[in-house]
Parts: structure tokens; C-alpha cells; sequence
């Protein structure tokens, strides 16, 4: 049986680099993408017929609801969410400097968006057994670790603490779902240099971040209620 994924904000960065790396493994892969033209080009580029465009805004509930009718119109259900469509608007900006306006907009994508996206596709992933849903997140998001300093000292309140809500909603859903699934966990790809830091130098190639997510998408161990880097379950 076919097997189905649908990856957003999907036309650059890590998420193309996951859509990529999950239709070379025989996966049917909706490559969600806010800009049609840019998501478009980057279906074309990519050149795989497994992998198919869907327009997709996780900021607006009708764009969110029309994905799941166009998906609906292809399969009756899905094996995996990659939850990656995210925003980083305060770096740089120390947290007491930071204005309320653009807190609400980077939790309107990282935190509202994906908790649409979780409540939107929850019926056509319960349909596909062993299906998973993986919310994209950062390991400065781990309360523990970013107080004890075991990761980079960015303090970078909205993008943090927007992912740390994430992380909130990947054990909420996991304890609601129980064993009935599917799986739900938090993956971070480590520091990356993409668009979303200016490509800051010194970090893993897009290629290498995606990796990390599509290792745990593909995982026989179950993660339920979970968030890993790449080298295990770390703390909330």
C-alpha cells in the first residue's frame, strides 16, 4: 500500500530537504507550501513524481481545511506530518526589547499553526496504522537543557518559547492518544544554517538537519511523547 506524508513550509530549507529525502524512500509526499509559485518550483526542481504540490497557509484555517479536501481527493489517509513550517522574527532582539505584536506572530505560526495542523489531519492519520506525527522543534526549547546551558545561549524569547508550546502540544496529544495512536513526538534538528538564522555559519547543511527528522519519521522504536535530538529522548 502506498504510503503517504505531507511535509509543510516545505519549499526550501530543511522541510524540502525532508520531502526529498522521504519520496527517495518510496513515500508519496505532499509538499506543503504557503506561495504557490515557490512551491511550485520547488516540486519542479525537485523532479520526483512522487512528489505533489498542496497549497498551504497553517496561519489560516480555510487554506488548512482545503489542503485536507485536496489530500482527502487523492488518499483516505495519511502515514506522516512532518509539523516543520516555523518562523523566527526575534533574533537578535533581547527578550525585554521584544514587542508584543511580533510575540503574536510568531506563536500565530510555530504555536496556533501547528496545533491546527494537529487537530486538522489527527482523522485522516488515525486511518493509516503506525502513522506519526513529528512537531519540528529546537533544543533551546528544552527548559532544562537551555537553563543549564547545555545548548546555544540564544535567548531568543518568541522562537523559544513559541517551540517550548510546541513541545507542550506534542505531550498533550501524546497523552490524549495514548497507545490508540498515532505517534506523536518532537524533533529537533540541531543547529542548521538556513534562512531562518541567516544561514549563520558553523551549522549542519539543510540536508544533514532533515536527517535527523526523517531518521525518527522512519524509526521501528517508538518515540511517543517524546522530543529527541540526534542522539536521543532529551528533556522537557
Amino acid at each position: 500500500m502506498t504510503k503517504y506524508a505531507l511535509v509543510t513550509g516545505a519549499n526550501k530549507g530543511i522541510g524540502y530537504e525532508v520531502v526529498r529525502q522521504l519520496a527517495e524512500r518510496g513515500y508519496d509526499v505532499f509538499l506543503g507550501a504557503r506561495n504557490e509559485e515557490f512551491g511550485q518550483k520547488a516540486v519542479d526542481s525537485l523532479g520526483l513524481s512522487n512528489v505533489t504540490f498542496v497549497q498551504l497557509d497553517i496561519t489560516d484555517s480555510q487554506s488548512i481545511q482545503e489542503s485536507v479536501r485536496t489530500i482527502e481527493g487523492i488518499t483516505e489517509h495519511l502515514d506522516l506530518l512532518i509539523n516543520n513550517a516555523g518562523i523566527a522574527l526575534d533574533f537578535n532582539i533581547q527578550p525585554s526589547e521584544v514587542k508584543v505584536e511580533m510575540l503574536r506572530d510568531i506563536f500565530d505560526v510555530n504555536f496556533f499553526g501547528t496545533f491546527q495542523m494537529m487537530q486538522a489531519y489527527l482523522p485522516l492519520l488515525k486511518k493509516a496504522e503506525g502513522s506519526k506525527m513529528v512537531n519540528v522543534t529546537t533544543d533551546m526549547a528544552s527548559q532544562t537543557m537551555f537553563a543549564n546551558g547545555d545548548v546555544h545561549p540564544l535567548n531568543v524569547l518568541g522562537y523559544n518559547s513559541s517551540k517550548t508550546a510546541v513541545n507542550s502540544l506534542t505531550l498533550s496529544f501524546s497523552k490524549e492518544l495514548g497507545s490508540e495512536g498515532p505517534e506523536v513526538m518532537g524533533v529537533t534538528p540541531g543547529f542548521t544554517s538556513t534562512e531562518l538564522n541567516g544561514n549563520a555559519p558553523g551549522g549542519k547543511t539543510t540536508a544533514q538537519g532533515a536527517e535527523v527528522i526523517v531518521k525518527y519519521a522512519l524509526s521501528e522504536t517508538n518515540y511517543h511523547g517524546k522530543i529527541l535530538n540526534n542522539d536521543g529522548i532529551i528533556p522537557w
